[in-house]
């Protein structure tokens, strides 16, 4: 019994060190996870501006020119 958790207590220790190399790991990996999330956060700016474009020159900008048409009466 006595050999089975000393087994138990070294496979533990094993597996503890593992986890804290990959932990330490500081080959790069996540250089490619960051980059990752700059290309999405562009793509949703670009998106989100061009939306915000199309709303301004249909909505507002017509909008605001027919008031002061009206306004000053031309």
């Amino acid at each position: 019994m006595r050999k089975m958790m000393n087994k138990v207590a070294l496979k533990t220790g094993n597996v503890i060190s593992r986890v804290k190399a990959v932990l330490k790991n500081e080959r790069g990996d996540f250089y490619i996870s960051d980059g990752v999330k700059i290309i999405i956060a562009v793509v949703l700016g670009a998106l989100l501006l061009g939306a915000l474009t199309t709303i301004f020159n249909t909505t507002v900008i017509p909008r605001i020119t027919q008031e002061i048409t009206e306004l000053f009466g031309n």
